[in-house]
């Protein structure tokens, strides 16, 4: 236990003494929580579009009015011909475009049922099927409203369905995101400073005092784990700080639970920082891969987007080995779900699993004596 706290001792000072590695351990994960918070959204909301309006009839502006004057919508200038209107679909200036064909408002007025044709944009699947479901809702709305009053028929079915969401009324993908992104901060962040640690003795040299003093594999990894462990749980807690006061996501659940299944993450993260310096020698390799499997993996099969249930393969098989599958399940039930230890407790198991075989292949990589 002396030899260990011997390093920590020392791996402490030696970060008090870099500015840059204590302005990174500190403040990068606060400047990537501004990044991530705010610019993955899935929303859909201000569409821009435009309208080619062959007809200019009181009818067809009536129907423009009232789509623009949905919150979902925000209208440009008119199209004034088929290639103006291929060109602003492909320079992105629209989303989508409506054109109202000739006659449309003498065809209204005779009873006969004109059709207008909508243009989405595609190259986003998911936002062109939102936006194909806005633009139905808007004109099944706006039939039986003309029907109203024309004719004083409001034409409905014959049933209501009204939507209610448990968790995130408001259906805001903020409060979805936000708690989603703390498992890529806390992974990349903490393995990357610590794996950085021992890559940069390599490179330096001074890990020859561990291969001439009687420290032992273990000894070593433990001693430079726990001063990140330290500022992991720091970055944990100023990143809380943000949530709450900066993001206003409230934290619903239990916090004492959050907190056990976060301390269970930044030791996973720290434990694959050393598995990845164990078989690396120069820091630029280090940053480099220790990016590549954090944030590739908690983006795509993670379960920050899509479910993991929903995923087939080899992404299903990683999305329920990989550590922050689970992490992502604590804080999203912590901060939305209003969970505690009852309902966490499950998640926590797989993280201790990680743990213990992550520590066993650095220790097993880790060699005490250099080739």
């Amino acid at each position: 236990m002396t030899r260990l706290l011997a390093y920590s001792l020392r791996e402490t000072l030696e970060i008090g003494r870099d500015p840059v590695r204590l302005v990174f351990a500190f403040l990068g994960t606060v400047i990537l929580m501004f990044v991530l918070g705010y610019g993955i959204s899935l929303d859909v909301e201000d569409i821009a579009f435009a309208v080619m309006d062959r007809d200019q009839s009181p009818e067809s502006r009536d129907y423009i009015q009232s789509l623009a004057g949905s919150r979902y919508f925000d209208e440009k200038t008119p199209i004034l011909s088929d290639a103006e209107m291929d060109e602003r679909m492909r320079s992105g200036d629209i989303s989508m475009a409506i054109e109202i064909p000739p006659d449309y408002g003498k065809d209204m007025r005779h009873g006969q049922q004109p059709s207008v044709s909508v243009w989405v944009d595609g190259s986003m699947p998911y936002r062109a099927e939102t936006i194909k479901g806005y633009i139905q809702g808007f004109h099944l709305s706006y039939l039986s409203e003309l029907s109203l009053r024309q004719f004083g028929i409001k034409v409905s079915p014959s049933y209501q369905l009204v939507s209610r969401y448990r968790y995130n009324p408001q259906v805001e993908s903020l409060i979805s995101m936000v708690p989603g992104v703390l498992p890529i901060l806390l992974l990349m962040i903490t393995s990357m400073l610590t794996a950085l640690s021992i890559v940069r003795e390599k490179e330096l040299g001074s890990i020859t005092n561990f291969y001439a003093t009687p420290v032992n594999r273990l000894e070593f990894l433990m001693g430079k784990q726990l001063p990140y462990i330290v500022i992991g749980m720091m970055n944990f807690l100023m990143l809380m700080w943000l949530v709450y006061m900066v993001f206003d996501v409230p934290l619903t659940g239990s916090f004492w639970a959050l907190l056990v299944g976060t301390f269970l993450y930044i030791v996973v993260a720290t434990c694959m920082g050393q598995f990845i310096s164990a078989f690396t020698k120069t820091q630029i390799a280090a940053i480099f891969l220790t990016m590549i499997t954090s944030i590739v993996p908690c983006v795509n099969y993670a379960g920050l987007i899509n479910p993991i249930n929903s995923l087939e393969g080899a992404g299903y098989v990683v999305g329920h080995i990989y550590p922050a599958s689970y992490y992502l399940l604590i804080c999203r039930g912590a901060f939305t779900k209003g969970l505690g230890f009852d309902e966490l407790n499950a998640f926590y198991w797989p993280m201790a699993l990680a743990i213990v075989v992550l520590m066993c292949l650095s220790w097993l990589l880790l060699k005490k004596q250099d080739k």
